[in-house]
């Protein structure tokens, strides 16, 4: 190893980023992944309804 410190002007592609900035980053991720999750779920609460109603409906017309 070299004793000389690192140049990051020289080094191609790098993106020197705060930590502060790194943590927003993660924490809008985070956000967006629970949002999502929230979302599916909330469809799938939408589906399940959605095929109950079918069903009894299924039954109701059997049943007449």
């Amino acid at each position: 190893m070299s004793s000389q410190p690192i140049d990051w002007t020289m080094v191609p592609h790098t993106e020197l980023v705060s930590n502060s900035e790194d943590d927003a980053k993660v924490v809008e991720a985070k956000v967006g992944e629970k949002q999502r999750r929230e979302e599916e779920a909330k469809a799938e609460r939408r589906r399940q309804k959605e095929a109950q109603k079918a069903e009894e409906a299924w039954k109701a017309e059997e049943e007449a």
